[in-house]
């Protein structure tokens, strides 16, 4: 159909201008593209494993339509979870620069925080809030900041804050927990640890921290039943098969302290509070030769500990090893002189050696050091019996 200078043509009830119909109908065409665009941005986020495959999706729909903001914001994303923050953080700002969205600067400042640039990243959250002040994960991340920067009073204020706007967010409960435990208030910290949990059963953390945290408090029977749910939650997590393992300790349970403790050291073969409690409580047991292989293994992952060279040297010393006995304690000492138990598990190989009046040096200096340790004070009365 031609369409004559002056001539007005009917579309969908309205009438319009030759030259205004075909702007429209540019704009229909150019929107083809984008709506593809958006197509594949969703098809990336489905994926959302920051694979090549990905942000592959994204680049495609940047080139559709290049004055799609998502499709910057998304590679930015992308980027962040491989760990290119440099490559993040140009696509963060490109997608700013089309589209100046609060989950944008969000994006930005929380990759700006991962590169150490605290204070750009801080500008970030700042500018978020002053326009929506009822942000919370804005609020979020500037606790976070305000946190690192050791203004604990502060952090806590800004995630009370997103409390008031969102009162059954396990996150901003649990970080309010962090926050309280840090300021050394634990009856604040355990109420907020255990809402955070109850809010979120799942929540890891919530139950692993209410766990610990209940433990240093002494309420063993509840900390046992917290830190077994954590465990049920991730069983290969060592931290808290490690906090169980005291747990069980603290409460008799000998068994099962023992049985955490050995899942521990097949968990975190180099974690040295798993070796050396493991090589601890299999001496208690009068399992020695197993007791100094943990126990070897937790001196060489801290060379420092006199406590761990004392307690190898009394294993070494059980199993008839009197040579790597005397060695591992006289090491113990040169780490701690104050070790009281090192000065009568020596005293012991001396006296055994015939060197009585050694012996008895080392177990009066044991009880000088400890008046409280008993089988001192018994050896120092039989000695060369």
């Amino acid at each position: 159909m031609k369409v004559a200078s002056g001539v007005r043509v009917r579309v969908c009830g309205t009438l319009l201008s030759a030259s205004l119909l075909v702007a429209v109908q540019q704009a229909i065409a150019a929107e083809q593209p984008c709506a593809e665009a958006a197509q594949l941005v969703k098809r990336g986020v489905a994926l959302g494993d920051g694979s090549q495959q990905e942000i592959e999706l994204y680049r495609r729909a940047e080139a559709l339509c290049p004055r799609m903001a998502e499709s910057h914001f998304n590679i930015g994303v992308a980027f962040q979870r491989k760990g290119q923050l440099g490559e993040a953080e140009s696509e963060l700002r490109r997608a700013i620069a089309l589209k100046d969205e609060d989950n944008f600067r969000i994006g930005l400042a929380a990759v700006l925080l991962q590169k150490g640039e605290v204070s750009s990243s801080r500008e970030q959250y700042d500018r978020v809030l002053e326009r929506s002040p009822k942000n919370v994960t804005a609020l979020q991340g500037l606790a976070v900041i305000l946190e690192k920067q050791q203004k604990l009073h502060e952090a806590l204020e800004a995630l009370q804050r997103a409390e008031a706007v969102e009162p059954a967010n396990p996150t901003t409960v649990f970080n309010v927990g962090v926050l309280q435990e840090k300021l050394k208030r634990d009856d604040a910290a355990v109420a907020a640890y255990r809402r955070a949990a109850d809010l979120q059963p799942k929540h890891f953390l919530a139950n692993y921290h209410l766990g610990l945290l209940l433990l240093k408090t002494g309420s063993l029977a509840e900390a046992r039943r917290v830190l077994e749910h954590a465990a049920e939650l991730k069983p290969d997590d060592s931290r808290v098969q490690l906090a169980l393992a005291e747990a069980y300790e603290r409460s008799g349970d000998v068994e099962r302290a023992g049985s955490a403790l050995r899942r521990v050291a097949v968990l975190a073969p180099s974690n040295f509070f798993a070796q050396a409690n493991l090589g601890l409580f299999l001496l208690s047991r009068g399992e020695y030769q197993e007791a100094i292989s943990r126990l070897t293994v937790a001196s060489s992952l801290d060379p420092k500990s006199s406590r761990v060279w004392s307690a190898l040297g009394h294993a070494q010393l059980e199993a008839g090893n009197a040579a790597e006995a005397e060695r591992s304690l006289r090491q113990a000492l040169g780490l701690d002189p104050s070790n009281a138990s090192a000065h009568n598990n020596l005293g012991v190989l001396l006296d055994r050696t015939g060197k009585t009046d050694e012996a008895r040096r080392e177990f009066a200096q044991a009880l000088q050091l400890n008046p409280q340790l008993e089988i001192a004070r018994k050896n120092l009365e039989t000695v060369g019996e």
